[in-house]
């Protein structure tokens, strides 16, 4: 690849253009791959942490009972306690900390609210491994024992957040096959642009007996220091993008807590896997670019009378 050229390339203005819009078009499958493998990680990791859980939502007393509402909340709160205990399948049941719960709800009520709200008592369930549980009738049973009680097994949540990461990665994929395929057309258009102003040169270059093929790598080499020039500043460009969007989040969220997209982007883990993107694209970028340059360069030789 980095062998000595006869043909005058460096000078030529019709690949000038080429590393630039390899930069932008690497910048973009980086960012896009990263943001596919972070959304899927993203929904398996919750997907870990929530396995084999479920949450009981005791509802805060009000109306009539307000006056007598502690007294209440902890009858109901010790009833469905102990309808948890027995019931089988379940391992543990623990209630949360009125503080733990409160740090909870606060990224998405705020603050006040949850001073000022009468907050519901939060029961943490551990399902017991290889026990099979009924959950319909479990919930009847909890709402007989604490009437309004709800029973989350976070089935709901964890299909949506699956459904949206597996989108997201799909996303990621279209762009980087879209990206390829833009990829490929650039280099096309600037080697046979290449071909036409160096089509005198060329045809010496057949008259004293040179092949196809050293004519081809003559376009290889060329194609392959500039694709590479491009692709490592864009994967460069998408590390910087990522490691500032990390530290915006992460200042957003010292400063107004962690809430809403600040706490996503602060949750984002740029881990090995992220590296080995960064550091996979770039190459598969410069191969694909030069390959490309080769295979045209013979198609259009080939063509030439």
């Amino acid at each position: 690849m980095w062998g000595r050229n006869d043909l005058a390339l460096a000078r030529d203005p019709s690949t000038r253009f080429l590393p630039g819009l390899l930069a932008v078009l690497v910048y973009l499958a980086v960012l896009a791959a990263i943001g596919g493998l972070t959304a899927h990680g993203f929904v398996e990791s919750w997907d870990q942490r929530l396995a084999g859980t479920m949450t009981v939502q005791i509802p805060p007393v009000a109306g009539a009972e307000a006056e007598a509402s502690r007294e209440t909340a902890s009858e109901r709160r010790e009833a469905v306690l102990r309808l948890l205990r027995v019931t089988p399948g379940i391992a543990a049941a623990r209630p949360l900390p009125d503080a733990e719960a409160a740090a909870l709800l606060e990224p998405w009520l705020g603050l006040e609210l949850v001073g000022a709200l009468p907050m519901p008592t939060l029961v943490d369930v551990r399902l017991s491994a290889g026990q099979p549980l009924d959950r319909g009738a479990l919930a009847d049973r909890l709402e007989n024992a604490a009437p309004g009680t709800t029973l989350d097994d976070h089935a709901r949540w964890l299909a949506d957040a699956q459904a949206l990461g597996r989108s997201i990665a799909a996303t990621g994929l279209v762009v980087i096959v879209l990206v390829s395929l833009a990829a490929v057309l650039a280099v096309v258009f600037a080697v046979r642009t290449g071909l036409g102003v160096h089509r005198n040169e060329i045809e010496i270059l057949h008259l004293i007996g040179a092949p196809d093929r050293f004519i081809a790598a003559q376009f290889q080499r060329h194609t392959g220091r500039l694709a590479l020039a491009g692709a490592v500043c864009g994967a460069v460009l998408a590390a910087a993008t990522v490691a500032a969007l990390q530290w915006t989040a992460a200042d957003a969220a010292a400063v107004s807590g962690p809430a809403g997209l600040a706490s996503l982007l602060d949750a984002v883990e740029f881990g090995l896997r992220d590296w080995l993107v960064l550091a996979v694209l770039p190459v598969a970028a410069t191969l694909i670019a030069t390959l490309t340059a080769r295979a045209s360069v013979l198609v259009s030789l080939a063509r030439l009378p």
